[in-house]
């Protein structure tokens, strides 16, 4: 029997961004800021060839500039601030478990992991989609 939370809201796979965007470890802090303005987003995947190493977020960088990295931050390597080993999920995950993850972690988004590859990308506000979605 399938889960009712799946039936009404769908899984991970139906609403998460299929390409997220990466930087590299290491790739300046300046250089992640500048990715996540160009891509419009609040999060990238940091990405060690196909693997995962880490995830830096909107965050994080605010972090930098409320003095909290010693001056100069820009050019210091994204892997200074990112979250190393971040919380995943897989495709396969009901939404609305997804969204209590993203709850109860106090997280703004998952990278979502299928076997060992990263497959995309999930966030409060696809969460907040999806749940919205199935109310209405």
């Amino acid at each position: 029997m399938a889960d009712r939370s799946t039936e009404r809201c769908g899984a991970v796979r139906d609403w998460m961004t299929k390409q997220p965007a990466t930087v590299a470890p290491d790739s300046s802090i300046g250089a992640a800021l500048a990715r996540m303005r160009r891509a419009e987003v609040r999060h990238l995947l940091v990405m060690d060839a196909d693997r995962l190493v880490g995830i830096v977020s909107h965050r994080d960088w605010r972090r930098t500039d409320a003095g909290e990295t010693p001056g100069g931050w820009e050019g210091q390597p994204v892997t200074r601030i990112m979250t190393e080993d971040p919380v995943t999920v897989a495709p396969e995950t009901p939404v609305t478990a997804a969204a209590r993850v993203l709850l109860e972690q106090k997280i703004g988004c998952l990278p979502v992991r299928d076997g060992e590859a990263i497959v995309g990308i999930f966030t409060t506000s696809d969460a907040l989609e999806a749940l919205l979605s199935a109310l209405e």
